[in-house]
């Protein structure tokens, strides 16, 4: 051996030996472990084949949802069509049957093997990168920037963020077609149109509620018998945010069901077809959850409460009757919060029911056939340019809002409803996104076409919903009818003779006045339970003294008066108005 072997010898013992452990392997074929043995015979370590763990994966970082829950965000291809997925993981889930279910849902295949599984889960949680992100599951506005159900991002967000949110379909909110074809079609026909155009405001207006401090929802509830073209007026505000067939919800679905649904459209517009599908039993507080934006308060499984989530949106509904007669057939009883939250708009006012101008069409079904298929072929386009506009100009969509209900609130009439007010501040939301949008160049229409589409829906659902409170008007329908059903079965007649009266589920006393009017005096159990039942004491009161109908007694703060010996105290009530005079 010559004198360079030997040096090199002396130099490559010196040498620190490369370290040999087992490690995971990420190729085009998946992921893979690849474990180390030691030969018997020569004690080298030696790698294994690699045995494989899953189809290929990469681990993009890591960070918290709204309630604090740690995730791992992983990218694959489906299996089958390759369509890229990615997803939130949570870690609780990592290893466990929900984590693996959760990613052969998404088309990923994984070994069945357990030690196999093991190595994946370990994987999974100690490899990959760590970027930190915000978990977000709601669409809308977040960190700045807009996120659709599909998961684009309009706009630049000013913090790492995934969007883990699973709408019906997520597809349905591409678009299709131009900004251009919108607005020679569907943007074209509905000018002139006040429904159309007003259930289009209502879609653009999803985005500024957030930014105007909007307290609630708004919602529009298109009633009319079938054929109107109440449904077509519906699908045109859909194509605003995407496909009108797909992004259709039904009213048949659970309180929970409509509450998700809600969520995943928040800042957006939620539409729901044929509300006689549904139990108006759920409806009722479901118009409340989903409008009202805030979530149920639940409990945590590792104990405590889950933080509330909260979302605004607009929504469109249409039916063959107002959802408060639907309700009311129900056997619920409409409340004016929901009235007000859910307008109900007939949708059968202009010269073609729903239409008011059919743009030279042969008549109204050409109309609105023309128009659906328009608005099933080109979608998803305006929406996304009015967020774009809204980020660059916020400061002045606020102070558009507030012009519009100015405006529209000084053209209340006198002595109206605080109802109708609040009601008529919501137009001049939908109000204001038409003409912002409009000003933008994004519908086609002139400001001031935008603005006369939706003043004349609101002009005529005031004419069709009063300017009254309705549900002081439903109180003292109610105490009437209570009254006139049991006049003659339930109440004594005074002055009453020495035996006592066999008046079985009692609710007071009767007598009648000089001029034959009959003075109902009702206990204070009924008066509460049956005569006002559902509506609050003071208020009930005060609603029912000034209509005529209950006597309030001098000198006292009370609304009780003594009825005399053996009756106690009572309400004093008239079927038809008495002229309010106070009563000992």
């Amino acid at each position: 051996m010559g004198s360079a072997d030997k040096k090199a010898l002396e130099m490559a013992a010196k040498a620190p030996a490369l370290a040999i452990g087992p490690r995971y392997d990420v190729n085009r074929d998946g992921v893979h472990y690849i474990a180390v043995k030691r030969d018997r015979d020569t004690g080298e370590l030696l790698e294994q084949p690699p045995e494989w763990l899953s189809d290929k994966m990469e681990l993009l970082g890591c960070g918290t949802d709204a309630d604090g829950n740690h995730h791992r965000i992983v990218k694959w291809q489906r299996q089958g069509n390759g369509e890229v997925m990615t997803t939130a993981l949570p870690s609780a889930d990592i290893g466990e049957r929900a984590g693996w279910a959760l990613l052969r849902k998404g088309g990923l295949t994984l070994t069945t093997d357990r030690g196999g599984q093991a190595r994946l889960a370990h994987w999974l949680q100690r490899e990959g990168s760590t970027e930190w992100h915000d978990i977000v599951n709601m669409s809308g506005w977040q960190h700045g920037a807009f996120v659709l159900p599909n998961g684009d991002i309009i706009g630049r967000p000013n913090r790492k963020m995934h969007f883990n949110g699973r709408p019906k379909d997520a597809s349905a909110y591409h678009p299709a077609g131009s900004l251009t074809d919108w607005q020679g079609t569907v943007g074209a026909l509905a000018l002139g149109n006040p429904l159309a155009m007003t259930t289009i405001a209502c879609a653009l207006a999803g985005p500024l509620l957030a930014l105007c401090g909007a307290r609630d929802g708004i919602g529009l509830h298109l009633y009319t018998n079938s054929s109107s073209g109440k449904s077509t007026c519906a699908d045109t505000a859909a194509s605003i945010w995407g496909d009108p067939q797909r992004t259709l919800h039904t009213w048949s679905g659970t309180a929970l069901g409509l509450t998700n649904e809600a969520e995943a459209s928040n800042d957006m517009m939620i539409y729901l077809d044929e509300v006689g599908s549904g139990d108006a039993r759920k409806i009722g507080p479901a118009i409340y959850s989903m409008l009202n934006g805030v979530s149920k308060l639940q409990g945590a499984k590792e104990g405590g409460n889950r933080a509330a989530r909260s979302w605004k949106l607009t929504m469109i509904s249409t039916g063959e009757v107002a959802m408060s007669q639907y309700l009311t057939e129900g056997g619920q009883t409409p409340r004016g919060g929901q009235e007000i939250r859910l307008l109900d708009i007939p949708a059968d006012t202009g010269p073609y029911r729903a239409f008011d101008h059919i743009h030279g069409r042969s008549n109204g079904e050409v109309f609105a056939d023309e128009l659906t298929r328009h608005a099933r072929s080109h979608y998803g386009t305006v929406g996304r340019a009015f967020v774009a506009w809204l980020q660059d100009n916020r400061a002045a969509a606020v102070q558009w809002v507030e012009r519009s209900q100015q405006r529209m609130l000084a053209a209340v009439p006198e002595g109206a409803a605080p109802t109708v007010r609040r009601a008529t501040r919501k137009f001049a939301i939908l109000s204001a996104a038409a003409e912002m949008a409009s000003h933008a160049g994004l519908t086609g229409w002139a400001v001031e076409q935008a603005i006369q589409g939706v003043e004349t829906t609101w002009q005529r659902w005031m004419q069709a919903f009063g300017i009254e409170d309705r549900d002081d008007a439903r109180l003292i329908d109610q105490a009437a009818a209570v009254l006139q059903a049991s006049q003659y079965a339930r109440f004594v007649l005074l002055p009453m003779n020495d035996s006592d009266p066999l008046v079985p589920n009692l609710m007071g006393y009767k007598r009648y006045t000089l001029d034959g009017e009959a003075v109902f005096l009702v206990t204070p159990g009924a008066f509460k339970g049956e005569v006002i039942a559902g509506y609050e004491v003071r208020h009930a009161c005060e609603v029912l003294y000034r209509a005529g109908m209950l006597q309030r007694p001098k000198g006292r703060s009370g609304w009780t008066v003594h009825g005399g010996k053996g009756v106690g105290q009572v309400y004093r009530m008239q079927l038809h108005p008495h002229d309010g005079e106070a009563e000992e």
